[in-house]
């Protein structure tokens, strides 16, 4: 019964768009002509035969890798060549046919720009439709490979990182369960945008979560610094950025595991005795602590494995054992009368050790390596005390700064790769051992230290990484070198590859963010050549909040389902926030704590938009104050510029900040030239 109900969902789901495409594939080998239909999902009739197949199967690469004329798909090993003899693009919407284009006489261009022109609802729905050569080229990898895959903004990362999913999920069911897979997230409201997308690719319980999700997971309730909180420090020079770059570093990672080593290794300095019976020698206990990092091991594992064997030989040498404890009481034993109280007390004594070895000593050797149950915390003060015995460089500095830190309690984001790191090497993490796959988006803000500990908690996973590091806004701790991630955390195992055209934005806003990148000395990004409407800039004074009324009423006046205010930072979005509502205007805040959107207006800040799309974006008070020429201003000013589809407006008081200074300068001298 549940197979047809299935089935029957599944119908119901496509009824409404059967499929979108179509083409014709002429097999070399034999010479027999294919005609497929192309959709969300495979369609079969009461025979059994084929409708339209799931874009996911092997023949469908061809609808998204070659136009008319020479094409080959390959399956179960086997290469198949062949020519597209027809391709056409069909759109359906609730059950209307819309339009039908032949690629002969339609661009692959003209094609896409008809799905980016929608509004963001739209295009979400229609994403399957709409994927290209390169992006269909990463979705359809091999299951078992580390990428990493650089994308500028608005190149679809997210979205092939959801489709990858999608069809690994669909072409290794055999092997392969939804449980296995983990996302990880930037934050919550990030994860709760994609998990929209996620039931319509079939995908149903991917587990996600974000980095902080993992700490509290592993570590309780631990307060620390959110590193928001960090940024807003480190832009208003109230943080020293060389202490969180050298805790996120490998280096500090390693210099924290050789003090662990040594703190497990002082701890396994005696021999196991059982009153005066030595059960194992000092010497054995090497095993525990030799080679433990190389192994990828944590030393808890590594105790729990020797405890198991320990016992089991304690309980096999249980008679030689008690007759060696026997012997420790036998002359005075025998040298009592035999009505002796005390000859009477040795022999229950002796029973109950016995006794004790014939459950393999438990309670001694649950006392002996008592050391191991430490609270990370605790253990990592005592690293930080001990830290310049573990580097060559003068950190003397370093060292008063953080412990000054920990001694009031005060944890920084920035420790929390390394309390992880310490937590599994002392109390293992069998929640994520088991993952096959884990895929990291917006991954250029995570340190290589985070990534360190990742490859630790996930021993099994494969990753896909997903990150731009023109995005990278927390570039003194995040990933500015792929090549040295590649490296360092997949010795060099990692195809990097590259998602180089914006989707996303017109070329007018394109045009914009270009100017940002090249203040950052980076390439500049491809975008797909849809014209939109030219990028407004409005000079306010008084806050602007006149003219930011208008442009609201403006914006929604078009219709536009996703609509954001974007400002530098939160103290700045919820005083805009209180002086809209007071204007009587339905709009949400997005903070940290909140984690709900489900479109109409909103107000964010820059470094929550990260990841994040709208139809129309107004970004306030663009000035050089609040953006100055510094990386991570222009970052995130790079961000805010990205995040819109269609339509993008900024405000400004006084100076504009440098790029868009230039942007407007070089228009106004073109338009003087023609």
């Amino acid at each position: 019964m549940s197979m047809y109900a299935t089935e029957i969902n599944n119908l119901e789901s496509v009824i409404a768009n059967p499929y979108f495409g179509r083409f014709e594939f002429k097999n070399k080998e034999n010479g027999e002509v294919s005609l497929i239909y192309i959709g969300k999902k495979a369609i079969a009739d009461e025979n059994g035969e084929s409708i339209a197949y799931d874009w996911r199967s092997p023949i469908c690469s061809i609808y998204y890798d070659f136009n008319i004329g020479p094409a080959e798909y390959s399956f179960k090993n086997h290469k198949f060549k062949g020519e597209i003899l027809s391709k056409r693009q069909i759109i359906i919407k609730d059950k209307v046919l819309q339009s039908v284009s032949e690629e002969d006489v339609l661009s692959n261009n003209d094609i896409l720009i008809k799905y980016l022109e929608e509004n963001l609802d739209a295009r979400l729905k229609s994403i399957i439709a709409t994927i290209q050569r390169e992006q269909n080229q990463i979705i359809r990898r091999p299951i078992y490979l580390n990428n990493i895959i650089e994308g500028v903004a608005g190149s679809g990362k997210t979205t092939v990182a959801l489709h990858r999913i999608a069809y690994l999920l669909y072409n290794n069911a055999k092997n392969i369960s939804e449980h296995e897979f983990m996302i990880l997230g930037p934050n919550k409201y990030f994860l709760n945008f994609i998990s929209d997308l996620l039931p319509d690719l079939d995908i149903k319980n991917v587990k996600q979560m974000t980095f902080e999700d993992l700490v509290s997971t592993l570590l309780g309730k631990v307060k620390y610094s959110s590193r928001n909180i960090t940024l807003e420090k480190v832009l208003n020079n109230l943080e020293d950025t060389e202490v969180i770059k050298y805790k996120s570093s490998l280096e500090y990672l390693q210099a924290l595991e050789k003090f662990i080593y040594d703190y497990i290794k002082d701890n396994l300095q005696k021999d196991i005795e059982y009153n005066g019976v030595v059960l194992c020698k000092k010497e054995k206990l090497k095993i525990i602590y030799d080679d433990c990092v190389n192994t990828n091991k944590s030393y808890i594992e590594k105790i729990n494995l020797f405890i198991k064997n320990l016992t089991k030989e304690i309980k096999t040498n249980g008679e030689d054992i008690s007759h060696s404890l026997w012997l420790n009481y036998r002359t005075e034993f025998l040298s009592l009368p035999k009505d002796s109280i005390r000859r009477q007390e040795i022999l229950e004594l002796h029973n109950e050790m016995s006794s004790e070895i014939k459950k393999g000593c438990p309670n001694t050797i649950k006392n002996y390596f008592k050391f191991i149950k430490i609270n990370p915390l605790v253990l990592y003060k005592e690293f930080i005390k001990n830290l310049d015995k573990y580097t060559d460089k003068d950190i003397t500095s370093i060292q008063k700064y953080i412990l000054a830190k920990l001694d009031k309690n005060n944890i920084s984001y920035d420790d929390l790769a390394p309390l992880l790191l310490l937590n599994y090497y002392i109390n293992g993490a069998d929640q994520f051992k088991n993952y096959a796959y884990l895929v990291i988006d917006e991954a250029q803000d995570l340190s290589q230290a985070q990534f360190y500990v990742l490859k630790k908690l996930f021993p099994k996973a494969n990753f896909d990484v997903f990150g731009d590091i023109n995005q990278s806004i927390y570039s003194y701790e995040g990933i500015t070198n792929w090549q040295e991630l590649n490296k360092n955390i997949f010795n060099n195992n990692a195809s990097e590859l590259l998602l180089n055209t914006s989707y996303r934005i017109t070329t007018q806003i394109s045009d914009v963010s270009n100017e940002v990148l090249k203040t950052l000395d980076s390439p500049l990004a491809d975008c797909v050549a849809r014209r939109g409407c030219d990028v407004s800039f409005k000079e306010t004074s008084n806050n602007g909040l006149t003219t930011l009324l208008c442009e609201i009423k403006s914006l929604l006046d078009k219709d536009y389902k996703t609509i954001a205010i974007i400002c530098k930072n939160e103290l700045e979005a919820k005083n805009l926030y209180k002086k809209l509502s007071s204007k009587g205007i339905s709009v949400n805040l997005i903070n940290e704590k909140n984690e709900e959107y489900r479109g109409g207006l909103c107000i964010i800040p820059t470094y929550l938009a990260k990841g994040l799309e709208f139809d129309a974006v107004i970004l306030n008070n663009a000035n050089d104050i609040n953006y100055p020429d510094n990386e991570i201003d222009m970052k995130l000013l790079y961000v805010s510029i990205t995040r819109a589809m269609h339509e993008l407006v900024i405000n400004y008081e006084k100076e504009l900040a440098l790029p868009l200074k230039n942007y407007l300068n070089n228009n106004i001298r073109l338009t003087r030239k023609n």
